[in-house]
This record gives structure tokens, sequence and C-alpha cells, in this order.
């Protein structure tokens, strides 16, 4: 590949993403993305389906724009601005939990925005510390400074608007990713071996910040002994939805799977959150059926009838480990969604064996939702951007396109969040997310083989799981 220029042929894939992305936008009959104004665009919204081709453009131009990133930036200024990102991270969860959103949504001009000194009173905050944060985060693009001291939404900051997913996902997730990541230099350089190189659930980066014994996730855990952590934890969970819940909606035919079936099953579905999704997206879907520990119930409870669903959204108890009180009873589709990566191999096993004992005999199914990690390698040779997208015009399913030259295999920020989710569970639990080969090998450990694997608008993919007949 001597000779050929990165930058010129990522700028090529750049510029043909782009276009591709405002054809859609005039397709649609939408004006451009703004950063100069307060009001958010209607792609913005978390109802709004984005189109496959559309999906695909916006997925390249960011990874472009990345790679060009990293090629145009000095790497020194890089590792002091990474080194002290903390701060726009805790940044973000400090504006949610002020419900900043909401106060410069109620200004008298929205787009003028509010002075400091009257965010730090409606809040109750110190206006010197509030500014350096304020000012940061709208350097970083997740509000705007308007004129000195005038700071105003952006479309970036609705996220935050509480109660909403971004909100708990900003507030909540970051809370437990933060503190539990944070201890992980000093889990992985512990002066006691055995603690250093354990992958037991007791022995994590977790319990060094918590200061306790306990695990993570479980029956007997750090959450299900404090309610109001559990809920604390379930409402981050469900945030991070927002990032892959549009896209297990829609890239599934979930009307064809359910039909001959009792009910859709989430196993393990904490407060509803994905059944929630599903059911207001497929109203010809009359049964959904939540299941988990009985701590969940009264939060789940309070979750679905927020969401207009107690007719269609029901809770069961029920610990994934024990004999599925459905067995027997019918033919349901049942999910395992996030669940299978907070357990080791063996632990997931037995789960699986627990759904395995359902699907026998029976016209039942079984869908895995995780991220499926792929390796960051980059070639210098590939489909070009304009031949991919050339191939997906007219296309109404989602098919991902494969990477052209000098783009990462895993899409570079498309593929991030699952390798934060990943970091997030060694320290929660020393679990990990899954290549699709770990994924296979923990499905054959329960007897069962992957059928197939569909990739979604979102940082998850979707396995159907099946019994193996040969076992």
């Amino acid at each position: 590949m001597a000779g050929v220029s990165e930058i010129s042929s990522l700028l090529e894939t750049l510029t043909t993403s782009i276009d591709v992305f405002k054809a859609e936008l005039v397709r649609q009959g939408l004006t451009e993305p703004s950063l100069m104004t307060s009001k958010p665009h209607p792609i913005d919204d978390p109802a709004y389906v984005t189109p496959p081709i559309m999906y695909e453009a916006r997925r390249l131009a960011v990874s472009a724009l990345e790679r060009l990133k990293l090629l145009l930036e000095s790497p020194s200024e890089a590792v002091a601005s990474t080194s002290i990102a903390a701060a726009e991270i805790q940044g973000l969860r400090l504006v949610a939990e002020l419900c900043i959103h909401e106060v410069l949504e109620s200004a008298a001009n929205p787009e003028e925005g509010v002075h400091i000194q009257v965010i730090a009173e409606k809040t109750k905050t110190d206006s010197l510390k509030l500014e350096g944060f304020l000012r940061l985060l709208a350097n970083a693009g997740w509000f705007r400074e308007t004129r000195p001291g005038y700071f105003a939404n952006n479309r970036r900051s609705h996220t935050l608007k509480a109660g909403s997913k971004g909100y708990y996902a900003a507030r909540n997730m970051n809370y437990y990713q933060s503190n539990g990541v944070g201890k992980l230099p000093e889990a992985m350089t512990h002066p006691d071996e055995s603690f250093r190189m354990s992958r037991r659930t007791d022995q994590t980066a977790w319990n060094l910040y918590s200061g306790n014994d306990l695990p993570f996730f479980g029956a007997h855990s750090w959450l299900q002994q404090r309610p109001g952590e559990a809920e604390r934890f379930g409402l981050g969970m469900g945030g991070l939805g927002v990032a892959s819940d549009n896209g297990v909606a829609f890239d599934i035919p979930w009307a064809d799977l359910v039909k001959d079936k009792e009910a859709i099953v989430d196993v393990g579905g904490g407060q509803g959150t994905l059944c929630c999704a599903l059911a207001a997206a497929h109203p010809e879907i009359k049964q959904f059926i939540v299941q988990d520990l009985p701590v969940t119930r009264e939060v789940a409870a309070k979750y679905i009838s927020s969401k207009g669903l107690t007719d269609r959204v029901k809770f069961e108890e029920q610990n994934f480990f024990e004999p599925n009180k459905l067995k027997g009873k019918g033919n349901y589709v049942f999910m395992l969604t996030k669940i299978l990566h907070d357990w080791s191999d063996e632990e997931g096993a037995k789960i699986l064996r627990r759904i395995r004992e359902c699907l026998e005999g029976s016209k039942s199914q079984l869908l895995i939702t995780d991220p499926i990690i792929r390796p960051v390698i980059v070639k210098g040779e590939g489909p070009s951007a304009k031949e991919s997208f050339a191939a997906l015009e007219g296309q109404n399913r989602y098919v991902p396109i494969e990477p052209p030259p000098f783009i990462p295999e895993d899409f570079g920020m498309a593929g991030r969040i699952g390798n934060q989710v990943n970091i997030g569970l060694i320290a929660s639990c020393n679990a990990f997310e899954r290549t699709y080969a770990s994924l296979e090998y923990m499905v054959r450990l329960a007897g069962m083989r992957i059928k197939g694997v569909t990739a979604t608008r979102g940082y998850v993919h979707v396995a159907e799981v099946e019994v193996d007949p040969g076992v």
C-alpha cells in the first residue's frame, strides 16, 4: 500500500459518508443538525429510528473523523488531555444531579441562556466552581456558552433531561463505572498475588472501593442487600439502553418470533426497561414477562406502571440459576439481555442450562443480547465507502458494511461502548464481554449451539441459541 495517503483516504470516506447522511436528511424532509441552537433535532428523539443507510453513514463518518483526529493531533497533548479526562466525566454526572438542563430550559430566552450567578443560586452551588464545569462541558459540546458567563442547552444537553435514559446513564451508571474502574489499577497491581490474579466475584476492584467482600451481583450480593442501590443500578443499566434499545426493538423480527408463543420473557430483566421498549415498539405483541429476583418486584412494578403497560408487561420472581417457572407451561421467546456478560463461562453455562430445559420438547426460543467484541485491527485495504453505500441503497433491513481502508474492524468510536462496558465488568465482578469464539465456548458448555447472530443499530448483537441435538 506504499504511496496511499491515510489522510486522503479517510477524508474521502468522511466526505462520502457525510454526503449520504445529508441526502437522507433531505429525503426525510429534515434540516441539518446545528450546534448553534437550544432546540433538539428530530433525529435526537430517542423514539426516532435511524434508517439503515443513514445509521451506517453516521457510524462511518464518526469513525473517519476519529481516525483523522488521531493522525492530526499531537500525541503529547492527547496523553495530557486524556490523563485528566475524569473532569468531563464527573462534570456530566454533576450537571445531571443538579438538573442543569431544566434550569437552562426554564430561561426567559432559552437561546440566550442563563447567567452563571443565576444558575448557581438555583442549584445552591458555588458559582466559580460551577462555571468551571459548565465551561469545560461547553468546550466538550455538552452545552453552549452564548456570551461570557451565559450558558444554554444544545442538542447534546437534551439527553440529560431529568428522568430520561441519558440522565440515568450520566447520573447513575457514571457513579458505578467511575468508582469501580477507578480502583482497577490498584486491583491489578495488588501486592497480594492471589487477589491480583483472582477471577472471583468477591475479589474485585469494586470490593476495594466498597470495603466489603460481597459480590456485586447475585442473590446474596452487595446490590441485593441494598435495595436502594439495586434500583439506582437498574435505572443506570436502563440508561445505557439509550444506545441499544432501538436496534434491539427494530432489527429483530419480534412479531414473527412470537407467533405461536405465549409471551416474550426477559430472564433477569431488572425493572423491565427492555420489555417496555419492545411493548411500545410492537403494540401487536400482547404479553411480556419480566423475570428477576424478589427484591426487584417493587422497582419493576413502578417502572412498568410509569410506562402505562401493566396490562401487557408482567413481573415474575425468578432466580435464573434455579429451574424456570415456565418450564413445561407453553412456548416462549426467552431473552438473556446483558446478563451472561456478568458471569464466568461456567456460571453462564448454568444459566443457559435452565433455559435449555424450557426449550427441550417445545417450540420455545432463546435470544442472547450482549456486545460481541471485535478486534481493533486496521487495514489499508477494503471496499470503498461508495461501494458499500451503493449496496445498501433501498435496503430496509439493517446489514452493517465492511470497514473501508484505514477504518478499524470495530469501527472505532462505534465499538467503544462495548469495550467501556467490558472494563466496568472487570471492575465490578471480574467478568468480561465476549468475542464470538468465547460466546460459542460458553454456549457449548451448556449443550447448546449458536444458530445465528444479528447485528443491530446499537452496540449489542443478538444471538439465537438452540439445543444441540448432538449432545
